[in-house]
């Protein structure tokens, strides 16, 4: 393992404060939330276009985010789990 040098920067997690089993809630109460006046502005983007992840970029999409969805495939419609090894057939 590399020695760590004065110049390395300190990593921060950014986890909110207290404890472990109250952090989210915490969160939850101080993140501020997406007004529908700003979903425009906002790109939401979604890695794979399998069954998961192209009901999330449709069902976005009609709420009125720009989705922008990252497939490995050459074509999104070759993601879903039926093509698959075995995909849900099986």
């Amino acid at each position: 393992m590399a020695k760590k040098t004065a110049h390395d920067p300190a990593l921060d997690s950014r986890t909110p404060s207290g404890p472990m089993a109250e952090k989210w809630e915490d969160y939850k109460g101080h993140v501020p939330l997406v007004s529908p006046n700003n979903k425009r502005r906002i790109d939401v983007i979604i890695i794979g276009s399998g069954l998961a992840g192209a009901s999330a970029a449709a069902s976005l999409g009609e709420l009125g985010y720009n989705v922008k969805v990252f497939t490995f495939h050459d074509s999104p419609r070759r993601a879903h789990s039926i093509a698959a090894q075995g995909g849900i057939n099986a």
